[in-house]
């Protein structure tokens, strides 16, 4: 074999031509305005809260041309991007946008949560926000999968997060459709146990919490044989659950009944993101006791004072009802900003979770009244219906 040996000045020029070759161009270079703009306006029109959709796109270029990188969920909302960026005066524009679902999933991309809660987080690891919770037998549509979770909106609530691979049990349509016709039951009792056997002290199976839904079965000797979204099967007293589609039927959201379900969960510890008995934000607390009574409402405080109709209010409070949600900003300065509320229960008394399920009035005599909170109370919506003769 031959050795060539350059001389030291020109092996360092061929050093570095050969590196400057192998260096891809530039990816760094700012992205152009007009293009930010664009696909902000698009963002704006099919995900305007991120929280209940996907549009994750960013803007690299590579010489000359513009490209468009990361994850939506839907096709129309890509194909408004590219068109957006080049409308905006970039005739090179080129797409890695994907769309969810991932097709990796094939046609498995139904869930059905499998636990008697869900924690739902931020991002993929058990360290991360947690940003709500799904109870057994909530509907989950899979976008995609990353290590041991699953990306994946909340049927009910269309409310976007992470959940662990083993709380979800997977299906394609044909088993989702199965799942949702067989008859179910739904736990009414704030906690009950699924059991091996129909028997007090037999071995739990799972543990439940008030609105989990599952498959039922026979009866017999004061227990319903049951059958839970993954597969496992057990024996649920009678005495916590009802036919699922009875207790549907029965729901009377009335003000009384609202106010009868929220003080069931006086004392539970505030968790942020909770949404069951074993512990709530406020607004997770306003979402449960209303689904209890039929009634679905959004995830988050402020989502949820989009609802409803506006009532206006004198410092008397007289215009107020009992059932009536209550936002509040955070502070004096920031009337703008929902951050907190609560359920109206009469008399200036009203039921929120703030460090646990408790009770404050908006009335100065009362020995329970919150300055803070009347001094910060900025919005009040009705959701329930008029009661009759009124």
């Amino acid at each position: 074999m031959t050795i060539t040996r350059y001389p030291r000045t020109l092996l360092a020029l061929l050093l570095a031509v050969a590196a400057l070759a192998a260096t891809p161009a530039r990816q760094d270079q700012p992205a152009p305005s007009a293009a930010v703009a664009a696909l902000t306006s698009v963002q704006e029109k099919f995900a305007p809260d991120t929280r209940l959709a996907v549009f994750d796109v960013t803007i690299e270029r590579r010489g000359e041309t513009i490209v468009l990188k990361g994850e939506v969920s839907e096709a129309a909302a890509r194909d408004a991007a590219l068109a957006a960026v080049k409308g905006a005066g970039h005739a090179d524009v080129a797409s890695e946008i994907r769309v969810l679902p991932d097709p990796a999933l094939g046609a498995e991309t139904y869930g059905v949560v499998t636990v008697s809660v869900a924690h739902v987080r931020g991002k993929p690891a058990q360290a991360a926000e947690q940003v709500t919770e799904a109870p057994m037998g909530a509907a989950v549509r899979l976008l995609k999968g990353q290590g041991g979770w699953y990306y994946a909106q909340t049927e009910a609530e269309r409310y976007l997060g992470y959940f662990e691979t083993t709380h979800v049990a997977v299906m394609a349509r044909d088993g989702f459709e199965a799942w949702s016709r067989a008859p179910k039951l739904m736990t009414t009792s704030l906690f009950a146990l699924v059991r091996e056997r129909p028997d007090p002290v037999a071995q739990p199976v799972s543990d439940l919490v008030a609105g989990a839904v599952f498959k039922g079965g026979a009866v017999r000797n004061g227990w319903h044989a049951v059958e839970l979204p993954d597969g496992r099967r057990g024996f649920v007293a009678d005495a916590d659950v009802m036919d699922y589609e009875t207790w549907r039927q029965s729901r009377r959201p009335t003000p009384e009944n609202i106010e009868r379900t929220a003080l069931q969960f006086m004392g539970v510890p505030y968790l942020w993101g909770g949404t069951s008995p074993k512990g709530f934000d406020c607004s997770g607390l306003t979402k449960v006791v209303f689904r209890l009574n039929g009634i679905e409402i959004a995830r988050d405080a402020d989502q949820q004072a989009a609802l409803g109709t506006d009532v206006a209010f004198e410092s008397d409070l007289s215009q107020l009802r009992k059932g009536d949600l209550l936002f509040f900003c955070p502070s004096a300065a920031r009337r703008d900003r929902i951050t907190h509320v609560g359920i109206y229960l009469g008399d200036g008394l009203f039921l929120h979770c703030s460090g646990l399920v408790t009770r404050n009035s908006l009335d100065p005599a009362s020995p329970i009244y919150s300055d803070s909170l009347l001094k910060r109370l900025v919005r009040v919506k009705r959701l329930l219906s008029a009661p009759a003769g009124s």
